[in-house]
């Protein structure tokens, strides 16, 4: 593991106002330092966890937990693993730095939903060349082609990137879009990184509680790549010692590496390809199941009476309820609740540049196949513009070339030959609510275009099926003017 550049640095962690404040008494008015154990987020948890049971104000709660930290670890074990409320350790959150990790690791990383992470871009920064070389790999006789192939990607990003600035700059001049490089700069790298390898380092700032950040620690150590057990080493031993009353099953369990080894990693089989975009199942009656519970709350109906109203509405009195709920709505507001009982089923082939658009979602449930050269790969129509589809090609066969002989080694290792631009299958999973929140992102104008293209034919096969629940699904570019049309609205 000593090849690997992964790093997971501890940036911070809550702790109690009390302590800090005493903390910032001492360094600025040479006043009394508190006791150092208390320096730990267990006291927060340790006190929140007695409320239930404790008469006493909140605060003298945590007055008291923090004269008695050995005595709020055992209290915080008791309660969290021994009676099982485990909801106790989200009271202590973490905030990491997590280095010089490969973007196909991301993927296991930001599969944990309960944490918040902020990546690296690759559509604004230009990237240099820096790459993971998978211990799976390396001292093996695909070393050397391995490391041929990443600098033969890389050269090609290096190659495309001058030219789509190029072509990007004139483009937007002709269209009076811009007069500074600036745009041009950044859509240029957004679509030369298509070539660039899965291996290509990445870095993110992550928070996260202590229950989620134990689930992932035991699950990175059950993951068939060693990046990925390595990543899940280095998040245990950054918080450990801190709070060990929180953080403490830290080994995998049989279960865990039962799911891993069980997930498809590869997959040489040779797929339909057919539509990017398949609307696979969605609730038959949704609309009129979350039109008769807004109805509900309108008119005090009981659930019942509700639903035989909103069977006899004509399509213009379900427009007008919906209004009645959305004409105030701005662009960072989310529909109401009711809209959850809705939901929609899709099954996506997309490429790995907008399943990590995708992937942020974290509402929604996703679930992905491997990736697999037979889906194809999404090639920019700039790259086609500069006239390098040759050895955009190039890139694309002789990537495939080596995952497949990868394979054959290690078949979670495979992927990290393929590049952005190579596609997996992914069924999403979203209710109404959550599909307007998506389309607001996604489809608006400041969105990379893949993941655009893609949430466009998402919410038209939605429409379809819900016209009423989607009037309002669009992008934040154009949602003022939707609401206006839709409701004569103009706030």
């Amino acid at each position: 593991m000593a090849t690997l550049p992964v790093k997971v640095i501890l940036a911070g962690y809550n702790i109690d106002k009390d302590t800090l404040m005493a903390l910032m008494n001492a360094a600025y008015n040479d006043g009394e330092p508190p006791d150092r154990e208390t320096i730990t987020p267990e006291t927060i948890s340790a006190a929140y966890a007695r409320i239930s049971r404790n008469p006493a104000e909140i605060p003298e709660i945590r007055a008291q937990t923090r004269l008695e930290v050995e005595k709020a670890r055992k209290s915080n074990e008791n309660i969290i693993f021994g009676l099982g409320h485990a909801s106790v350790a989200e009271h202590a959150v973490f905030n990491l730095d997590i280095l010089g990790i490969s973007r196909l690791a991301v993927e296991a990383v930001e599969h944990h939903r309960l944490a918040s992470y902020t990546e690296k871009s690759q559509r604004y920064i230009k990237l240099d060349d820096d790459y993971v070389l998978p211990p799976e790999i390396a001292g093996t006789h695909l070393e050397s082609e391995f490391l041929e192939l990443i600098r033969f990607q890389n050269d090609t990003y290096h190659t495309l990137f001058p030219k789509l600035r190029k072509y990007f700059t004139e483009l937007y001049s002709q269209e009076g879009q811009s007069s500074s490089e600036g745009p041009a700069k950044s859509r240029a790298a957004e679509d030369a990184r298509y070539v660039v390898s899965l291996s290509t380092q990445a870095q993110l700032g992550m928070t996260i509680n202590a229950r989620t950040l134990e689930f992932m620690t035991r699950s990175c150590l059950a993951h068939p790549l060693q990046e990925v057990n390595y990543f899940g080493e280095q998040l245990r031993d950054a918080v450990i010692g801190l709070a060990p009353s929180l953080v403490k099953y830290v080994s995998t369990t049989a279960y865990e590496e039962s799911v891993a080894e069980n997930t498809c990693w590869w997959s040489d089989s040779q797929e339909n390809v057919g539509d990017e975009v398949k609307l696979i199942h969605a609730d038959q009656d949704g609309e009129e199941h979350v039109l008769a519970t807004v109805l509900m709350k309108f008119d005090s109906l009981g659930y019942g009476d509700a639903l035989l109203k909103i069977k006899e509405m004509a399509a213009t009195e379900k427009k007008a309820l919906v209004g009645r709920v959305l004409q105030h709505c701005a662009p960072w507001d989310p529909p109401p609740r009711e809209f959850e009982l809705a939901n929609y089923t899709f099954e996506l082939i997309i490429s790995s540049t907008a399943f990590a658009q995708l992937k942020r979602h974290r509402i929604s449930t996703q679930l992905w196949g491997p990736y697999n050269p037979s889906l194809g790969c999404t090639i920019p129509d700039s790259v086609q513009e500069v006239n390098e589809t040759v050895r955009f090609n190039e890139v694309m066969e002789r990537s495939a070339e080596l995952a497949g002989k990868i394979a054959e080694l290690n078949e979670a290792a495979a992927p990290y030959a393929l590049t952005n631009a190579n596609r997996r299958k992914v069924i999403f999973h979203a209710n109404a609510r959550e599909m307007q929140h998506f389309s607001r992102l996604r489809e608006d104008i400041h969105a990379q275009w893949d993941i655009r293209r893609l949430a466009t034919k998402m919410v038209t096969l939605a429409r379809r099926v819900t016209p009423a629940l989607m009037l309002m699904a669009a992008g934040k570019h154009e949602f003022s003017q939707r609401r206006e049309e839709v409701f004569g609205t103009k706030e």
